[in-house]
């Protein structure tokens, strides 16, 4: 799945919660939350809260974030 998309609007995408600045989660982050490492994810700037790519579209719901 193409997700690339994403990356367009990563710059304006913000956390829920905390209102921090999203990225890419890396595979220490996905582990962290328990989550496989190579599944796709968006993370809080400072890890805290990750936020799941559900059928190429970012779940930013806060009661889905993992925390």
């Amino acid at each position: 799945m193409d997700l690339s998309w994403i990356n367009d609007f990563l710059p304006t995408f913000r956390c829920p919660h905390t209102h921090q600045p999203l990225r890419w989660a890396l595979p220490e982050d996905l582990l962290r939350h328990g989550h496989p490492a190579e599944e796709k994810a968006l993370v809080c700037q400072d890890g805290s809260r990750l936020y799941p790519i559900d059928q190429g579209i970012p779940v930013l719901l806060p009661q889905e974030a993992a925390k």
